[in-house]
């Protein structure tokens, strides 16, 4: 009998990868290695914390974007309470009311509606 039909012969003398397979196992790899978290500038800082303080004082609905390992999570509502000595806010949203870190905020943007008491 030939080599390559023994034990796991035939797979290892296969060297061709179909197209799915490559793009699946390319995928498989990035979500293996953990994304690092983005540094914001001066003047997104400002403009998130200026829709948060909107949020809170006005009653603005707004999106917040919170990173993740493998993949961002949004949620939206009205920020409750701000605690700043914590860094934790409170969003009340259409579930209930989420606390959020605030150091894990990668991303505020204003929701465009406004929310029924």
């Amino acid at each position: 009998m030939s080599k390559k039909l023994q034990q796991n012969g035939l797979f290892e003398s296969s060297r061709m990868m179909l197209p799915e397979h490559r793009e699946a196992y390319i995928l498989h790899q990035e979500q293996l290695s953990p994304r690092t978290r983005p540094s914001l500038d001066a003047q997104a800082a400002d403009e998130m914390s200026r829709l948060l303080s909107n949020s809170m004082v006005l009653g603005d609905r707004i999106t917040i974007t919170l990173f993740h390992e493998h993949d961002d999570v949004s949620y939206t509502g009205r920020v409750l309470r701000l605690d700043l000595p914590a860094r934790t806010l409170r969003l009340r949203t259409d579930d209930g009311n989420r606390d959020l870190q605030m150091n894990l905020i990668t991303g505020v943007t204003p929701a465009g509606e406004w929310m029924d008491e």
